[in-house]
Parts: C-alpha cells; sequence; structure tokens
C-alpha cells in the first residue's frame, strides 16, 4: 500500500501488476541500504525470468484487492489479460517513512516512480540489470539483498586543518584584501563587469598558499557527519 499512495502522490493512476511488483522490489532494495539487508515487505523474493518475482506478493496484493483495501481491474487486451491497481480515498495508506525509508531513500523511490512513469521496459531493465541483489542473483534462486548492507548509510567525512599558524595568517591576510578589493567596486556595475573574470594576484596567492599547506601539512584529523 506504500507504493500505491507514493505512485498516487507522483500524480500517477492506476499502474498494472507487473509495474507494482518492480516497485515493490525497488522499494524492498532501498529499504535494505539502511536496515542491514532486510526488506520493508519481507516478500520471498527470486530470480524469475523477466527479473526479481514474489510469489507470496502476488497473493498478498490478490487478497487485498479481494477485501477491498486497494482497487483493481482486470481485462484484455490482443489476447492477453492484465489487471490495473490503484488505491482510494480510503484507507489512506502508510506513508514510505512509515514502513522505514529514510527521507533520502524515500526521496529516490519517487525520483524512480516518476523516472519510469510511463515506460514499463525501463522500468524492468533498470530493476534486472541495475540493483545490486540482482547483479549477483542466480536464475531461478532467491535474492540475497544483503549485498545492500549499509550502501544508504551517512558515512564519516575527514577533513583537515591549517596547523602552521603563519600560513593561517596569510590566507587570512589575502582573504581580507581580495574583500577589501571588490568592496570597493561594490556599486560600479561597469568596474564589477571588467573585473568579475579576472583572478588577480592576491586570489593567486591565496590559492597557492592553501594547495600548498593541503599538500604539505599532516593537518588535524576530525570527523564530520554529511547529511
Amino acid at each position: 500500500m506504500a507504493v500505491l499512495r507514493a505512485v498516487r502522490e507522483a500524480g500517477l493512476g492506476r499502474i498494472n501488476r507487473t509495474t507494482l511488483i518492480k516497485l515493490v522490489y525497488l522499494l524492498d532494495c532501498l529499504h535494505a541500504e539502511t536496515h542491514e539487508g532486510e526488506t520493508a515487505s519481507g516478500s520471498a523474493w527470486y530470480f524469475y525470468s523477466y527479473g526479481p518475482f514474489a510469489t507470496n506478493l502476488v497473493g498478498a496484493v490478490g487478497e487485498m484487492a479481494n477485501r477491498g483495501i486497494i482497487h483493481d481491474y482486470s481485462a484484455e487486451h490482443r489476447d492477453q489479460e492484465y489487471t490495473q491497481y490503484w488505491l482510494g480515498e480510503f484507507p489512506l495508506g502508510p506513508a514510505l517513512s512509515d514502513v522505514g525509508l529514510a527521507p533520502a531513500q524515500a526521496a529516490r523511490f519517487g525520483s524512480l516512480i516518476r523516472k519510469f512513469r510511463q515506460d514499463l521496459s525501463r522500468l524492468l531493465d533498470h530493476t534486472y540489470f541495475k540493483t545490486l541483489p540482482m547483479q549477483a542473483a542466480t536464475p531461478g534462486q532467491n535474492i540475497d539483498f544483503s549485498v545492500l548492507r549499509g550502501v544508504g548509510e551517512v558515512k564519516p567525512h575527514h577533513q583537515v586543518g591549517i596547523q602552521d599558524q603563519e600560513k593561517l595568517m596569510r590566507i587570512l591576510q589575502l582573504g581580507a584584501s581580495l574583500e577589501r578589493k571588490y568592496a570597493d567596486l561594490e556599486g560600479n556595475a561597469r568596474a564589477m563587469a571588467a573585473h568579475r573574470p579576472i583572478y588577480d594576484r592576491a586570489y593567486s596567492e591565496g590559492m597557492a598558499a592553501m594547495d600548498a599547506e593541503l599538500q604539505n601539512e599532516p593537518g588535524i584529523q576530525f570527523t564530520a557527519l554529511l547529511s
């Protein structure tokens, strides 16, 4: 239901069963990235002829349709039967965050829905060729989502600080020189236009000093988390 809610919020109407199954698989991939390889749906995914498939998931979707929790419509086109699914006004269904998707993964899932909204063939190609569990899968065998463990976690980013106080002061002085230089030009549109693309001596010296510092100094190690 979380997938159908996300589909509706993306401005889509009905989606066929194949699209629904593949989107649930992608949601499970994103969930596994930040949940130690565990999926959100708990489906028994295996490598079928056309990519990831889960028989128990198909059964659960059919059961929800039979109970009126989700809506479905079956018809025949060119001698082939198909079924479409969509979410009504009630129940609303869980949000992506309710099924454990982190904000970054939820945003990626929304992007995937919009990207493949009218192109089933591209969705199939993406799930088959561009997801890690499928790349490591064997036809006819269960799909292992543990390969995604930790993929979506925030990684620590190491920075170095400037130890040499003389170099630090020199960089600050050069920065102040740049600030004064261009402050004098403020309000003069013609002068700003003439000087904007020019990197003068003060700028060059400042960049050279910073480059030298990064190359020659070991620096102070510390850790910052980038969200």
